[in-house]
């Protein structure tokens, strides 16, 4: 929790004269009535869990209470719980978690936010309702959730693949645990399992299928440590776990993985051919050798995910060892209604962190009935922090049919190159090919908004440093930017790329450090957005900043298709809800008192005053 602009004294205080002469504050706090860690937060708020449903029973019975463990991320949480309390449909029925292994305790910090794990217990009523935190007397947004039948089981080193897998009865491997799984049933692995190689594709082969309502989960039991680890080993593919319908399984829908460390030389996480319906939650993803046409996570055929809270880093970790067709999530054929959010990118030398790009199956043509273009497609929330090439390439797309979408991410150090083994590539933060291989070309508006962008696109391409954006091809795609902070850090940058030849569009956008805003859009603001921190790499803007209440108004809905995403117009990226002042912020963060997401506390209480 950042506290460095916390005022004790808030401004418009002032210190009194007494008659009898000066007063002199003696603040004596008890201990928790005003301390700093007390100081009054942003309403609490949820932005996703890693089950979206499970039983009230059959678990660890701890107390009395059995059923599901559910973890909630979210933030401005608090330190220690005190009197703030979780609850499911109103009721009181969980049990939060204290410390136990890795996780201490309640609002234990996840990457740049934080997280709660509670147990369901009997009175969590079966059917659908929301969790809420309250903190101080404010209740968060809800998250739904369903209580639902099901079985839990558990794998340990301690178990025996000859145990019933219940608790405390866990079973051995991971592969049996899978394989036991019906649907809406959910497997808890601790800390210390490691899958080193056992499958025909992978380390791991997905064995497990839920239907919808009754999904099926492998879940790293709470504070497991270490981490369940899963290594791409085997000399098949190198791939840790692959979910690949009608070759290693038919087992591909409705599951959810959340909590695993995976590593592997080509995928540390392959579904494709009709795995729909997948929750991708809090995972540890690494593949430092990564190279060729691939990415460490990858789909084909694949629709209706949800990409949560993941970290991605050291993806082909060494420069200029990997192919510009590598990259560090990849979004491929036919892949569509895709939520990916709150997710950290990291030191990766793959060359797109984030690509999205529609493969013809069939060799291409009219009748392929693969490799279309995509939509539905919703980027939000995320921190890219160096890449080769770009943090997003939006490559095959089609809005038209659905919405492409970036908001609220963090983007810094993208675009460095070097250049690949294979040759140059384009190297704008977020690209826009405009590239069709099978079907329709694409058309419509993509939205680009309220993102914070600093010093990308500094490799030189063909004579011409990447920029920050790029629209390339026919006039029927358009780029839309609003409410962007644009920051570059190499004065020859242009802030949109010399290789744009698509419409851009848009306004009230900040750019810095490359001269006046760019001829497309209206409104820019040409200022110092006053970060807290460059060397620090906090881009949260400090008091003054030109950024507030300097963009324009973003309505967006919150589900597309019947798909839920998280709505971007409402909250920034740190949760604080839009707007605070008269109008929406600039950036991916909304200006919260001090220009920090931390507001100053209330007026300390158990104040002694002495008069001399």
């Amino acid at each position: 929790m950042d506290y460095r602009n916390l005022n004790l004294f808030p401004q418009g205080s002032s210190v009194r004269r007494s008659r009898t002469g000066a007063i002199i504050l003696g603040l004596l706090f008890v201990l928790g009535s005003a301390a700093v860690t007390n100081a009054q937060l942003a309403p609490p708020v949820l932005f996703f869990t890693d089950l979206d449903s499970g039983p009230n029973s059959g678990g660890e019975n701890v107390a009395g209470v059995s059923g599901a463990y559910v973890t909630l991320y979210g933030n401005f949480f608090g330190a220690i719980q005190g009197t703030s309390t979780v609850t499911w449909n109103g009721l009181n029925c969980l049990r939060v978690l204290p410390a136990t292994g890795s996780y201490t305790g309640w609002g234990s910090s996840y990457l740049w936010y934080q997280k709660i794990v509670v147990q369901l217990g009997s009175s969590c009523t079966a059917g659908t309702g929301s969790f809420v935190v309250t903190v101080n007397g404010k209740p968060s947004n809800g998250i739904p959730f369903t209580v639902r039948n099901g079985n839990i089981y558990c794998v340990a080193t301690s178990g025996s693949d000859s145990n019933s897998g219940k608790f405390p009865n866990c079973f051995r491997n991971v592969t049996k645990g899978l394989g036991t799984l019906t649907p809406g049933d959910t497997v808890y692995v601790q800390g210390g399992i490691n899958v080193a190689s056992g499958g025909s594709y992978s380390a791991l082969d997905w064995s497990a299928q839920g239907t919808a309502g009754n999904p099926v989960a492998m879940v790293a039991y709470p504070g497991a440590s270490p981490q369940p680890f899963v290594g791409g080993t085997a000399p098949q593919s190198g791939n840790a776990v692959r979910c690949n319908s009608g070759y290693s399984t038919t087992k591909c829908l409705y599951a959810t993985i959340a909590g695993i460390a995976m590593q592997a030389n080509t995928s540390a996480l392959w579904m494709e051919f009709g795995g729909n319906n997948w929750r991708v939650i809090a995972n540890d993803m690494t593949c430092p050798n990564g190279d060729g046409q691939q990415g460490c996570f990858t789909t084909n055929e694949i629709n209706y995910v949800n990409f949560y809270g993941n970290y991605i880093h050291d993806v082909s970790s060494l420069p200029g060892n990997s192919s510009k067709q590598y990259h560090s999530v990849y979004f491929s054929t036919d892949s569509n209604h895709i939520d990916v959010g709150w997710n950290r990118w990291y030191n990766n030398y793959s060359c797109r962190d984030l690509q999205f790009h529609s493969s013809p199956l069939g060799g291409g043509g009219p009748t392929d009935p693969s490799g279309r273009n995509q939509y539905d497609l919703i980027v939000h929330d995320n921190l890219f922090n160096g890449n080769r090439c770009n943090a997003i390439n939006f490559a095959t797309v089609d809005p038209s049919q659905g919405p492409v979408e970036a908001f609220n991410n963090v983007m810094m150090n993208v675009g460095k190159g070097p250049d690949s083994t294979d040759g140059t590539s384009d190297y704008a933060a977020i690209l826009m090919p405009n590239i069709t291989n099978t079907g329709p070309t694409g058309s419509g508006t993509a939205e680009i908004y309220n993102n914070t962008l600093y010093g990308n696109g500094n490799q030189v391409a063909f004579g011409y440093p990447g920029g920050a954006f790029e629209n390339d091809g026919p006039t029927n795609m358009t780029m839309n930017l609003r409410n962007n902070v644009v920051v570059s850090s190499l004065a020859a940058t242009s802030y949109i790329s010399h290789f744009s030849t698509g419409p851009i569009t848009g306004s009230n956008n900040l750019w810095f450090g490359a001269g006046s805003g760019p001829s497309q859009t209206s409104a820019n603001i040409n200022a110092d957005p006053r970060f807290v921190s460059i060397s620090g790499l906090d881009l949260h803007v400090q008091i003054g900043s030109p950024t507030s209440d300097a963009g324009t108004t973003i309505s967006t809905g919150n589900s597309y298709k019947g798909f839920p995403v998280w709505n971007g117009a409402a909250f920034d990226r740190d949760g604080v809800s839009r707007p605070q002042g008269s109008a929406f912020d600039v950036g991916a963060y909304e200006y919260f008192s001090g220009g920090s997401t931390v507001q100053k506390p209330a007026p300390p209480t158990n104040l002694k005053v002495i008069v001399q």
